[in-house]
C-alpha cells in the first residue's frame, strides 16, 4: 500500500478545501485594503504622511495590547469559532468605512476608530490561526506541506488583491476597493463558519490571568522563540514604517502613485506565492538559522527604495523579500507546530504575534515625521540598518543558530 502524497492527502480533507478558499478570499481583500487606504488617506484634503501614520498606528496599538488575551480566548472559543466570528465582525467594520469613502463622510478621526476596532478584531484572530491549521489536518509529516499549501493559497488571493485594489482605486475610488474588501471578508468568515466543529474549546480550569501566566512562563523557557520574537519586533518595526508609509510616499514622487506601488506589492505577492511553493518542497535541518539569514533580502530592498531605482528593479527586490519572508513564514509556523505544546499553541502564538508586532506602531509613527526630519532617501536607509542590526544580534544567541527542525518538543510549564 503506497503513502498519498502531501498534496493528494490534503486535497482529500474537504475542511482543508474550505479553508484553503477562504484565505484565498480573505486575502484577495488583504491584496486590496493597504493599497486602498493608504492612497484614500493621503486623498484627503490637507493629509500628509503622518496622518497616513496615525491611521495605521491606531490598529497596530490595540493588536499588540490585546493579542495576549486573544490565545487564551482562542483556546476556550475554538480556533475556528474565533476566526470565523472575527472574519464576519472584520467584514462589518470594514463595509462601513466604505460608506464613509463612498458618501464623502469620512474624516480621520472616525477612520482613526474603526481602525481600533479593527485592530482589537485582529488581536483575536491572530493566535487562532496557527491552531486551526492542527485543528483541520493534524499529521506531523504533512504539517509544513498543509501551512505552506495555505500561502500558497492565501498569497494568490494577495496577488489579485494587489492588482485589483490599483486598478478599483484608480478606475472608481478607494471607498469601492474597501467595499470589495469588506465582501471578502465576509465570504471568508461564513466558510470556515461552516466547519467550526473541528476546533474543540480548550479550558484549562484556570482563569484567564492564570492561563496568561502559564503561557509566558512557557515562552519565557523556549530560548531561541524569545530571541527570534525580540529580533522580529524591530524587523517589523522597520518593515511597517517603510512599506506602509515611506512606500506610499515614494511611489507618489517617482512610481505614478497607487498603481506603481500596486505594481510593487504585487510583485512581493508574487514572490510570496513562490516562497510558499518552495517551503512545500524543501526541508531546513536549523531552521531559525536559515531564516533569520534569509531575512537579510529586506535591507537590500529597502536600499533600492532609497536610492528610487527604476521601478523594475525595486519590483524584483520586492519579489525576492516575498520569497523570503514566506520561506520564513511557513518555516516558523511548522516550528512553532512541532516545538510547542498543542494545548499551549494558541496561548504561545499570541506572544509570539505580540512581540514581533509590539514595535510596529513606533514605526508606522516615526514613519512620517522621519520623512521630514532627514528626507525619504535617508528614511529607507535608517530602516535598512535597523534590519541588519536586529538579523545579526539575532544570530549571536547559540539557541538560534543551533536549533534543529527534530529536536524534541518544549515542555509544558506548570
Amino acid at each position: 500500500m503506497t503513502t498519498p502524497s502531501p498534496g493528494r492527502a490534503l486535497a482529500a480533507n474537504h475542511h482543508y478545501r474550505r479553508l484553503f478558499a477562504s484565505r484565498v478570499i480573505s486575502n484577495l481583500g488583504n491584496g486590496i485594503q493597504p493599497i486602498a487606504l493608504a492612497f484614500g488617506v493621503l486623498a484627503l484634503p490637507g493629509a500628509t504622511a503622518s496622518t497616513l501614520s496615525i491611521v495605521l498606528v491606531a490598529t497596530a496599538i490595540p493588536l499588540v495590547v490585546v493579542l495576549p488575551f486573544g490565545g487564551v480566548i482562542a483556546d476556550r472559543v475554538g480556533a475556528a469559532r474565533m476566526i470565523s466570528i472575527t472574519d464576519i465582525v472584520v467584514s462589518a467594520v470594514i463595509a462601513t468605512e466604505a460608506l464613509l469613502f463612498l458618501t464623502g463622510t469620512v474624516t480621520v478621526p472616525a477612520l482613526v476608530l474603526l481602525a481600533v476596532v479593527v485592530g482589537v478584531l485582529n488581536a483575536l484572530w491572530s493566535p487562532a490561526y496557527p491552531a486551526l491549521i492542527m485543528d483541520v489536518f493534524s499529521t506531523e509529516e504533512h504539517l509544513q506541506p498543509a501551512n505552506a499549501y495555505v500561502s500558497v493559497a492565501s498569497n494568490g488571493g494577495l496577488i489579485a488583491g494587489n492588482a485589483i485594489g490599483g486598478l478599483l482605486v484608480a478606475a472608481l475610488g478607494a471607498g469601492a476597493a474597501i467595499a470589495v474588501d469588506a465582501a471578502t471578508f465576509l465570504v471568508a468568515g461564513l466558510l470556515v463558519f461552516s466547519f467550526r466543529h473541528v476546533s474543540k474549546p480548550r479550558h484549562s480550569g484556570m482563569s484567564m490571568l492564570a492561563d496568561l501566566g502559564h503561557g509566558w512562563r512557557l515562552v519565557r523557557s523556549i530560548r531561541w522563540f524569545v530571541v527570534v520574537v525580540l529580533a522580529f519586533s524591530v524587523i517589523v518595526m522597520a518593515l511597517r514604517g517603510a512599506e506602509e508609509v515611506m512606500g506610499p510616499v515614494l511611489a507618489l514622487q517617482e512610481y505614478g502613485g497607487a498603481a506603481g506601488w500596486a505594481v510593487v506589492l504585487a510583485c512581493m505577492s508574487v514572490g510570496l506565492l513562490v516562497g510558499a511553493v518552495t517551503a512545500s518542497r524543501i526541508r531546513v535541518r536549523r531552521p531559525m538559522l536559515f531564516g533569520m539569514l534569509i531575512t537579510l533580502v529586506l535591507p537590500v530592498w529597502l536600499v533600492s527604495l532609497a536610492l528610487a531605482l527604476p521601478l523594475p528593479v525595486v519590483a524584483v527586490g520586492a519579489l525576492l523579500w516575498g520569497v523570503a519572508i514566506e520561506l520564513f513564514q511557513v518555516i516558523w509556523y511548522t516550528t512553532l507546530q512541532t516545538h510547542v505544546p498543542r494545548e499551549s499553541l494558541s496561548r504561545v502564538s499570541s506572544y509570539d504575534v505580540m512581540g514581533s508586532l509590539m514595535f510596529g506602531p513606533i514605526g508606522l509613527a516615526l514613519a512620517g515625521p522621519l520623512i521630514t526630519w532627514v528626507g525619504l532617501e535617508e528614511a529607507f536607509l535608517v530602516m535598512a540598518a535597523i534590519v541588519v542590526v536586529a538579523v545579526v544580534a539575532s544570530l549571536l544567541s547559540r539557541s538560534v543558530r543551533t536549533l534543529r527542525a527534530d529536536d524534541a518538543p518544549a515542555v509544558a510549564v506548570d
